[in-house]
């Protein structure tokens, strides 16, 4: 396996990695440098303290690192569409009133 091939699968591998159905994904790239600084601040803790942070710290770092993702992959949880066009339901004029 020659040099050029190689670089050819990983580049391929990260633009599968890094997109949503092939579309390019800002929340995974996001997701990605939060991961970096995440890590880097969890070596400066172990440095400056001498020892592994608590498990509320490592709790937030990961939630810090997660959250573009995370919030990216719950809007589109939420985001519905209606395609129906069926509106038999739903009065046609104005709505009556009891009396």
């Amino acid at each position: 396996m020659d040099l050029k091939n190689i670089s050819a699968k990983i580049a391929e591998h990260l633009r599968k990695a890094f997109s949503d159905n092939g579309e390019p994904s800002s929340s995974r790239l996001l997701a990605l440098v939060h991961s970096v600084v995440a890590s880097f601040v969890l070596v400066y803790i172990a440095i400056k303290t001498h020892g592994w942070p608590d498990g509320g710290t490592s709790a937030g770092l990961g939630a810090f690192a997660t959250a573009p993702y995370a919030v990216n992959r719950a809007s589109k949880m939420f985001d519905k569409k209606d395609d129906s066009k069926d509106t038999k339901d739903v009065p046609s004029g104005p709505v009556p009133r009891g009396e």
